[in-house]
């Protein structure tokens, strides 16, 4: 079977940008270029370029044509074994960290954050809402809650960087660690539009607490993350087999 006319555009610009012909920020050729170049219509490299700019390699520029964006494909991995913040699984993936903060304020604890945090009904939390993009491409959406007694003044501190450096370097804090926990997730239609996404994207909810040296919670955290761009890994331990030979209630064993 013949391969499809967008498909053979969209692997000789996929291996343009691997050769490195373009440069990231590089204009890419406009769609009337390419379609007298492979003899095909417009709508067929308008296919392909689609293809290329839901990769997040190419983003399109109104009035200004097409421009690549990223050589990699923009997808994180976070490891279950070590604290660790969506800006390192950023830097690890070899990919440009950004933080957008959409929100930052005290708020009163209810019964929940009080909960987590370990202090009383109505204390003071930080609630700290931003967004972290990978090379410009939304991928989390996080909501962070810090007990404001041990943050002070954070509020008047850059939040558009990481985290846990700032709670180290700033506070003297130990990160000494944590607890997730991990579950799928349908996006609300705000959390769908930060995220740039649609309604069959899939996104998973990690849920966590951070302690420090003293076992105290010094935060409490709910992200979405793109299930498309994100995947966790942990490393597992031996399995223990269980006796075969206990019986279980009201069922034979197979010998």
């Amino acid at each position: 079977m013949a391969k499809a006319k967008y498909l053979i555009i969209y692997e000789w610009l996929s291996e343009q940008i691997v050769k490195k012909k373009f440069l990231v920020g590089d204009k890419i050729p406009n769609e009337s270029e390419l379609a007298t170049m492979f003899g095909v219509h417009r709508m067929t490299v308008r296919q392909a370029i689609d293809r290329l700019v839901d990769d997040h390699f190419l983003v399109r520029k109104r009035g200004k044509g097409t421009f690549l964006l990223s050589v990699q494909r923009p997808v994180l991995t976070r490891t279950l074994e070590t604290i660790s913040s969506y800006h390192d699984d950023i830097v690890k993936a070899g990919l440009l960290p950004r933080y957008k903060k959409l929100e930052g304020k005290i708020i009163p604890a209810d019964v929940t954050l009080a909960a987590q945090l370990g202090l009383a009904v109505g204390a003071n939390v930080v609630l700290l809402r931003r967004l972290m993009l990978a090379n410009d491409v939304p991928l989390v959406l996080e909501n962070s809650y810090l007990p404001a007694e041990l943050f002070p003044g954070i509020l008047g501190l850059s939040l558009e960087e990481n985290l846990y450096n700032l709670m180290v370097k700033e506070y003297d804090m130990r990160l000494d660690y944590a607890r997730t926990e991990i579950g799928a997730v349908l996006p609300t239609a705000d959390e769908r539009h930060l995220l740039k996404i649609n309604e069959h994207c899939p996104c998973l909810w990690v849920e966590g607490l951070v302690y420090n040296k003293s076992g105290r919670t010094v935060e409490f955290a709910r992200a979405l993350c793109r299930g498309d761009k994100y995947r966790f890994v942990c490393s597992i331990g031996q399995y223990v087999c269980s006796n075969l030979h206990d019986e279980v209630p009201g069922k034979p064993l197979t010998r």
